[in-house]
């Protein structure tokens, strides 16, 4: 986790195809793991933001926010079927 003021930051890698495709991940938080949605067509570098689960205020009442970085992780091998797929995929402008 990284802090700044009363908002958490985290980084979290998810493959290729969930990003393509959509679904859920946990996620930690400070209170414990959170389910996330990922919605399909995710790109690396998004940032999503959990409300009110950040860092307890220190004057008044809430929380700060927990901000989520997904970053889309590419495999380093594949195999002949999922290289055809991909270069499927490219021939079809995607």
């Amino acid at each position: 986790f990284d802090r700044q003021d009363d908002d958490i930051y985290v980084s979290v890698g998810i493959p290729f195809s969930l990003a393509a495709l959509g679904g859920e991940i946990k996620v930690p938080t400070i209170d414990g793991e959170l389910k996330l949605k990922i919605r399909s067509g995710t790109q690396s570098g998004t940032m999503m933001r959990l409300r009110d689960r950040g860092v307890p205020h220190l004057r008044g009442r809430g929380k700060g926010d927990q901000y989520v970085r997904i970053n889309v992780t590419i495999p380093e091998r594949l195999t002949r079927e999922q290289k055809r797929a991909i270069e499927e995929m490219k021939a079809e402008g995607l």
